[in-house]
């Protein structure tokens, strides 16, 4: 009896775990840390909000409504997306989100390397879509491993201003956490788990070098 409320528990924190960082919301705090913890921090306070609000638009309720209106009309099963057949049109969603997101960050003369961010996010969302006719690859693990990466870019280069040593090691540890209660649900396979960090920190790293340097 034990055991089974232990392994009960232990499932709950990992679906816990993976709900609040999952990969529609992963991109809102980037922006987050972007407006706040870098030297973003300067421009207006009301230039801030109005910025994040809009990209919490496009990158979490739009994506997170055309999933709910997809389940209501029985497309899809859950907001897990847990079958590969049902996330081509998620996908093909939040792909246009991030394109619009990069362009409203461009009209609004936001730093490259934060519109490199959502164009890597949009990269990791196009392989992510091919690769998924295939095979299952963690969406989970592929957007905490692009925001680890972004983490890290921004560390070494001394754009985050509070303590970047922790908020980089935070995102690494991060990782592991959100690819752990994937597991612990039985989501992914550690394959596809260690191919979606892959996939996302190549993706965000790719564009932060091209566009950003």
């Amino acid at each position: 009896m034990s055991d089974n409320r232990e392994h009960t528990m232990t499932e709950r924190v990992a679906q816990v775990i993976s709900d609040l960082f999952s990969p529609i919301v992963l991109p809102a705090y980037m922006m987050a840390v972007a407006m706040w913890l870098s030297p973003l921090v300067a421009v207006p306070e009301r230039t801030r909000l109005v910025s994040m609000a809009v990209v919490v638009a496009l990158t979490a309720i739009i994506p997170t409504a055309v999933i709910l209106t997809l389940i209501k009309l029985g497309k899809v099963r859950d907001v897990s997306l847990s079958s590969r057949s049902e996330r081509m049109v998620p996908y093909v969603v939040s792909i246009l989100c991030y394109i619009a997101t990069v362009l409203f960050l461009r009209s609004v003369h936001a730093p490259m390397w934060l519109c490199a961010f959502y164009l890597g996010a949009a990269l990791t969302s196009v392989c992510a879509a091919v690769i998924t006719r295939r095979w299952k690859i963690s969406a989970h693990s592929s957007a905490v491993g692009g925001v680890a990466a972004a983490l890290v870019w921004m560390g070494f280069r001394g754009l985050l201003l509070a303590g970047s040593i922790w908020w980089v090691t935070g995102g690494i540890i991060l990782c592991g956490l959100v690819g752990t209660s994937r597991l612990i649900l039985h989501r992914h396979t550690p394959a596809q788990v260690f191919a979606g960090y892959a996939l996302g920190a190549a993706s965000v790293t790719a564009m932060l070098f091209l566009l950003a340097n």
